[in-house]
């Protein structure tokens, strides 16, 4: 009877055991977190286990470290809950040369895209290895050594130069390098100006290079310029060499004539005065010239050598007689030509 019963309790608790550990399993399946996988050059130092962060805070595990082809495929699994942008790329990240390592995610969630479970991340870095380090010393102290550069002492005498003009030069090395960095500070305080200038630069090119062909053909024309004057420069230096003569005598006669130059500038101001004051007559004299000169040209004939034309009579200042006996009364102009029977 107690075996019974004891049996019976044994298959009670199994039950609620069996019980709850599906429900926990089921709730754990349906909590699930984002698997992906990501494609490394190499996994040294990276295992199952080791963490998966973003931004440096643990979001998720390695779940399995495999060959795939030239690469190593690593598996991963976000915890429930993180999640990771579409885009984001993979990058192993080793703190110290002897610790663990861990995936670094790139791209933390904001909104958008979310990464989604199957993906595989092609975009990846791994940290340089401590034996590729020491056998890109170890080449760069070959290729300058005795077996490089320095065979014929080259690389030595190069250095001993460089110490020889640095000797003595910290002090303006040290200003160079501040003002270098006063520099810096001022343009880091204008930022926006100096690429404001850069992309106007920028704008300036592609306008040249839409206007490729007219650049060109100025630029030749240029050439034929400097060359034609490269050709003829020993004239070109001859008439300069005239030309710097020229002024200087022309330095030394003002020098010398500049009191005659004064009083002769001040007897201008008289005749230019004059012109001023006849501004209109001369105005008109320059309209009605042209006019008079071509009525003359129209007015001779060559053929009788002659001048062809009409005269008003009674504007000519010839007089016959004493010119007043034709008057109508005394205020009456002088008649210029005598009347009809009357005595010439």
């Amino acid at each position: 009877m107690r075996i019974r019963r004891f049996i019976s309790g044994l298959l009670v608790v199994a039950v609620v055991g069996a019980i709850g550990w599906g429900a926990a399993y089921g709730i754990r399946e349906g909590r699930k977190g984002t698997t992906f996988a990501a494609l490394f050059e190499a996994s040294v130092g990276l295992y199952p286990g080791s963490d998966v962060q973003i931004l440096g805070v643990p979001v998720g595990k390695v779940t399995s470290v495999t060959p795939a082809g030239e690469h190593v495929k690593v598996s991963m699994m976000l915890d429930p809950g993180q999640s990771a942008a579409a885009d984001t790329e993979a990058v192993i990240v080793a703190p110290t040369l002897v610790s663990d390592r861990f995936v670094q995610l790139t791209e933390p969630y904001v909104d958008g895209p979310e990464l989604r479970d199957g993906t595989v991340i092609e975009e990846t870095a791994v940290p340089v290895e401590i034996d590729d380090l020491y056998a890109s010393l170890t080449e760069t102290g070959k290729q300058l050594g005795p077996e490089g550069a320095n065979q014929n002492g080259a690389l030595s005498r190069f250095l001993e130069v460089i110490a020889a003009n640095l000797d003595g030069q910290g002090a303006d090395i040290n200003q160079v390098i501040r003002e270098g960095a006063d520099a810096s500070a001022t343009l880091a305080d204008v930022d926006q100006d100096f690429f404001a200038t850069v992309s106007n630069l920028d704008t300036f090119n592609k306008t040249l290079l839409e206007h490729d062909d007219g650049v060109e053909d100025a630029n030749r024309r240029f050439a034929q310029v400097t060359e034609y004057l490269a050709d003829d420069r020993d004239d070109l230096a001859s008439a300069v060499g005239n030309l710097g003569e020229a002024l200087a005598l022309l330095e030394s006669f003002i020098e010398d004539n500049r009191g005659v130059m004064r009083t002769s500038v001040e007897n201008l101001h008289g005749p230019t005065q004059v012109l001023v004051d006849q501004n209109e007559s001369l105005q008109e004299a320059v309209a009605t010239i042209p006019q008079v000169l071509q009525k003359f040209v129209n007015a001779y004939d060559p053929g009788s050598n002659t001048l062809v034309g009409r005269t008003n009579l009674n504007e000519l200042s010839v007089w016959s007689g004493d010119g007043l006996t034709g008057q109508t009364s005394e205020d009456a102009p002088p008649v210029l030509l005598p009347g009809v029977g009357e005595e010439q």
